[in-house]
Protein backbone atom coordinates (compact mmCIF):
# COMPACT_ATOMS: atom_id res chain seq x y z
CA UNK A 1 0.00 0.00 0.00
CA UNK A 2 1.13 3.61 -0.93
CA UNK A 3 2.09 5.85 2.20
CA UNK A 4 0.03 9.21 2.03
CA UNK A 5 3.08 11.01 2.98
CA UNK A 6 6.49 9.94 2.86
CA UNK A 7 9.63 12.76 3.70
CA UNK A 8 12.73 11.93 2.68
CA UNK A 9 15.46 14.77 3.99
CA UNK A 10 13.38 17.63 4.18
CA UNK A 11 15.24 20.78 5.13
CA UNK A 12 13.83 24.56 5.09
CA UNK A 13 16.33 27.24 5.32
CA UNK A 14 14.93 30.95 5.83
CA UNK A 15 17.36 33.62 4.44
CA UNK A 16 19.39 31.40 2.76
CA UNK A 17 21.42 34.27 1.24
CA UNK A 18 21.64 37.02 4.10
CA UNK A 19 21.18 35.16 7.74
CA UNK A 20 20.02 31.83 7.02
CA UNK A 21 17.86 30.23 9.71
CA UNK A 22 17.18 26.28 9.42
CA UNK A 23 13.94 25.32 9.91
CA UNK A 24 13.60 22.02 9.01
CA UNK A 25 17.15 19.74 8.71
CA UNK A 26 16.91 16.82 7.14
CA UNK A 27 13.75 15.30 8.38
CA UNK A 28 12.65 11.97 7.21
CA UNK A 29 8.99 10.28 8.26
CA UNK A 30 6.54 8.23 6.83
CA UNK A 31 2.63 8.46 7.31
CA UNK A 32 0.56 5.18 6.23
CA UNK A 33 -3.12 5.36 5.29
CA UNK A 34 -5.41 5.57 8.25
CA UNK A 35 -2.57 6.78 10.70
CA UNK A 36 -3.27 9.22 13.37
CA UNK A 37 -0.24 11.04 14.10
CA UNK A 38 0.40 14.11 16.39
CA UNK A 39 3.68 16.33 16.05
CA UNK A 40 4.67 18.48 19.26
CA UNK A 41 7.74 20.54 19.94
CA UNK A 42 8.70 23.79 21.91
CA UNK A 43 7.95 27.03 19.74
CA UNK A 44 10.74 26.83 16.51
CA UNK A 45 10.75 23.50 16.53
CA UNK A 46 10.23 22.70 12.77
CA UNK A 47 6.78 21.29 13.43
CA UNK A 48 4.93 24.19 11.86
CA UNK A 49 7.07 24.51 8.94
CA UNK A 50 6.72 20.29 8.41
CA UNK A 51 2.66 20.89 8.26
CA UNK A 52 3.12 23.67 5.87
CA UNK A 53 5.21 21.74 3.92
CA UNK A 54 3.25 18.86 3.87
CA UNK A 55 -0.32 20.61 3.38
CA UNK A 56 1.44 21.81 -0.21
CA UNK A 57 1.83 25.95 1.31
CA UNK A 58 5.34 26.00 1.18
CA UNK A 59 8.04 24.24 -0.64
CA UNK A 60 11.22 22.14 0.78
CA UNK A 61 14.41 23.86 0.27
CA UNK A 62 15.82 20.78 -0.24
CA UNK A 63 14.88 16.54 0.13
CA UNK A 64 11.79 15.15 -0.99
CA UNK A 65 8.23 15.06 -0.03
CA UNK A 66 6.13 12.00 -1.72
CA UNK A 67 1.83 12.69 -1.53
CA UNK A 68 0.86 9.42 -2.11
CA UNK A 69 3.61 8.71 -3.86
CA UNK A 70 4.14 11.66 -6.34
CA UNK A 71 6.64 14.01 -5.82
CA UNK A 72 5.08 17.21 -4.76
CA UNK A 73 8.35 18.86 -5.60
CA UNK A 74 7.73 18.57 -9.48
CA UNK A 75 4.24 20.06 -9.18
CA UNK A 76 3.11 23.99 -10.76
CA UNK A 77 1.49 25.97 -8.08
CA UNK A 78 -1.98 25.67 -10.09
CA UNK A 79 -1.74 21.64 -9.27
CA UNK A 80 -0.64 21.77 -5.66
CA UNK A 81 -3.69 24.12 -5.37
CA UNK A 82 -5.69 21.07 -6.91
CA UNK A 83 -4.07 19.14 -4.38
CA UNK A 84 -5.10 21.37 -1.66
CA UNK A 85 -8.33 21.27 -2.89
CA UNK A 86 -9.16 18.03 -3.76
CA UNK A 87 -7.33 15.92 -1.05
CA UNK A 88 -6.34 17.35 2.03
CA UNK A 89 -8.82 18.94 4.12
CA UNK A 90 -7.53 21.75 7.06
CA UNK A 91 -8.59 22.42 10.45
CA UNK A 92 -6.93 25.73 12.27
CA UNK A 93 -7.09 26.80 15.77
CA UNK A 94 -9.38 30.02 14.85
CA UNK A 95 -11.45 28.38 12.58
CA UNK A 96 -10.77 30.03 9.64
CA UNK A 97 -14.83 30.51 8.99
CA UNK A 98 -16.56 33.37 7.12
CA UNK A 99 -17.91 35.57 9.65
CA UNK A 100 -20.87 36.76 7.04
CA UNK A 101 -21.27 33.41 5.92
CA UNK A 102 -23.62 31.23 7.12
CA UNK A 103 -22.11 27.49 8.49
CA UNK A 104 -23.63 25.27 5.71
CA UNK A 105 -22.31 27.93 3.37
CA UNK A 106 -18.92 27.41 4.93
CA UNK A 107 -18.94 24.06 4.79
CA UNK A 108 -19.63 24.48 0.76
CA UNK A 109 -16.73 26.33 0.41
CA UNK A 110 -14.39 23.49 -1.15
CA UNK A 111 -16.88 22.35 -3.55
CA UNK A 112 -17.78 25.30 -5.19
CA UNK A 113 -14.18 25.22 -6.19
CA UNK A 114 -14.21 21.78 -6.85
CA UNK A 115 -16.82 22.61 -9.34
CA UNK A 116 -19.89 20.99 -7.80
CA UNK A 117 -23.03 21.89 -8.51
CA UNK A 118 -25.23 23.69 -6.34
CA UNK A 119 -27.94 20.94 -5.07
CA UNK A 120 -25.26 18.02 -4.67
CA UNK A 121 -22.63 20.57 -2.64
CA UNK A 122 -26.13 21.55 -0.43
CA UNK A 123 -26.80 18.05 0.01
CA UNK A 124 -23.13 17.34 1.12
CA UNK A 125 -22.88 19.85 3.30
CA UNK A 126 -26.03 19.20 5.38
CA UNK A 127 -24.70 15.76 5.98
CA UNK A 128 -21.34 16.66 6.81
CA UNK A 129 -22.80 19.16 9.18
CA UNK A 130 -24.73 16.02 10.70
CA UNK A 131 -22.02 14.13 10.83
CA UNK A 132 -20.07 16.33 13.29
CA UNK A 133 -22.77 16.28 15.78
CA UNK A 134 -24.79 19.41 14.56
CA UNK A 135 -28.55 19.60 14.31
CA UNK A 136 -30.05 21.04 11.21
CA UNK A 137 -30.87 24.75 12.76
CA UNK A 138 -27.07 25.25 12.59
CA UNK A 139 -26.67 25.31 9.06
CA UNK A 140 -28.26 28.04 8.39
CA UNK A 141 -26.60 30.41 11.80
CA UNK A 142 -23.34 32.67 11.66
CA UNK A 143 -19.97 32.03 13.22
CA UNK A 144 -21.16 34.70 16.07
CA UNK A 145 -24.30 32.80 16.73
CA UNK A 146 -22.07 29.66 17.28
CA UNK A 147 -20.07 28.42 20.23
CA UNK A 148 -16.22 27.99 19.67
CA UNK A 149 -16.89 24.50 19.69
CA UNK A 150 -19.92 24.70 17.53
CA UNK A 151 -17.63 26.50 15.00
CA UNK A 152 -15.11 24.18 14.91
CA UNK A 153 -17.27 21.05 13.85
CA UNK A 154 -18.29 23.19 10.99
CA UNK A 155 -14.79 23.71 9.97
CA UNK A 156 -14.23 20.02 10.60
CA UNK A 157 -17.34 19.66 8.47
CA UNK A 158 -15.77 21.18 5.55
CA UNK A 159 -12.86 19.60 5.98
CA UNK A 160 -14.47 16.40 5.18
CA UNK A 161 -16.67 17.31 2.28
CA UNK A 162 -14.24 16.39 -0.78
CA UNK A 163 -13.40 13.16 1.22
CA UNK A 164 -9.58 14.40 1.51
CA UNK A 165 -6.61 11.75 1.89
CA UNK A 166 -5.27 13.84 4.56
CA UNK A 167 -6.96 15.99 7.30
CA UNK A 168 -4.25 18.34 8.65
CA UNK A 169 -5.30 19.55 12.30
CA UNK A 170 -3.12 22.86 13.61
CA UNK A 171 -3.62 22.93 17.11
CA UNK A 172 -7.37 22.23 16.99
CA UNK A 173 -8.51 22.69 20.24
CA UNK A 174 -5.99 25.63 21.06
CA UNK A 175 -9.03 27.95 21.91
CA UNK A 176 -11.32 25.75 23.82
CA UNK A 177 -11.94 24.95 26.91
CA UNK A 178 -11.08 21.40 28.05
CA UNK A 179 -14.59 20.28 28.10
CA UNK A 180 -14.84 21.21 24.57
CA UNK A 181 -11.56 19.85 23.62
CA UNK A 182 -12.27 16.49 24.81
CA UNK A 183 -15.59 16.51 22.49
CA UNK A 184 -13.44 17.82 19.18
CA UNK A 185 -11.05 14.55 19.75
CA UNK A 186 -13.83 12.53 20.32
CA UNK A 187 -15.23 13.73 17.25
CA UNK A 188 -11.48 13.39 15.58
CA UNK A 189 -11.12 10.01 16.64
CA UNK A 190 -14.62 8.80 15.66
CA UNK A 191 -14.09 10.03 12.17
CA UNK A 192 -10.08 8.71 11.47
CA UNK A 193 -11.95 5.38 12.45
CA UNK A 194 -14.93 5.34 10.77
CA UNK A 195 -13.65 6.95 7.26
CA UNK A 196 -10.09 5.25 7.64
CA UNK A 197 -9.03 9.44 6.99
CA UNK A 198 -5.14 9.73 7.35
CA UNK A 199 -4.58 13.03 10.49
CA UNK A 200 -1.71 14.92 11.53
CA UNK A 201 -1.90 17.05 13.96
CA UNK A 202 -0.18 19.72 15.59
CA UNK A 203 -1.15 20.43 19.50
CA UNK A 204 1.43 21.42 22.37
CA UNK A 205 -0.93 19.47 24.36
CA UNK A 206 0.09 16.47 25.93
CA UNK A 207 -3.78 15.09 27.00
CA UNK A 208 -4.78 16.26 23.14
CA UNK A 209 -2.16 14.43 21.18
CA UNK A 210 -3.03 11.20 23.68
CA UNK A 211 -6.19 10.65 21.17
CA UNK A 212 -3.41 9.98 18.23
CA UNK A 213 -2.08 6.19 17.87
CA UNK A 214 2.12 7.77 17.20
CA UNK A 215 3.62 11.11 18.67
CA UNK A 216 6.21 12.73 16.68
CA UNK A 217 8.39 15.56 18.61
CA UNK A 218 10.43 17.56 16.97
CA UNK A 219 13.73 19.83 18.63
CA UNK A 220 15.92 22.50 16.71
CA UNK A 221 14.06 21.60 13.38
CA UNK A 222 14.47 17.51 13.53
CA UNK A 223 12.91 14.60 14.56
CA UNK A 224 13.77 13.91 18.31
CA UNK A 225 11.61 10.57 18.93
CA UNK A 226 9.02 8.86 16.89
CA UNK A 227 6.70 6.37 19.27
CA UNK A 228 3.58 5.12 19.78
CA UNK A 229 0.94 6.90 22.29
CA UNK A 230 -0.12 5.20 25.46
CA UNK A 231 -3.44 4.40 23.79
CA UNK A 232 -2.03 1.96 21.04
CA UNK A 233 0.26 0.25 23.21
CA UNK A 234 -2.62 -0.35 25.45
CA UNK A 235 -5.02 -1.68 22.24
CA UNK A 236 -5.06 -5.38 21.98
Amino acid sequence: MTAIVRAIELSKVFNPDSAPVVALDRVSLTIEPGEFVAVMGPSGSGKSTFMNIIGCLDRATSGRYELEGHDVAELSGDQLADIRRNKLGFVFQSYNLLSRTSARDNVELPMIYAGIGERERRQIALRALEEVGLLARTAQQLPSQLSGGQQQRVAIARALVNSPILILADEPTGALDSKTSVEIMELFSRIQQERHVTILMVTHEPHVAAYARRLVRFLDGRIASDTPTAQTLATP
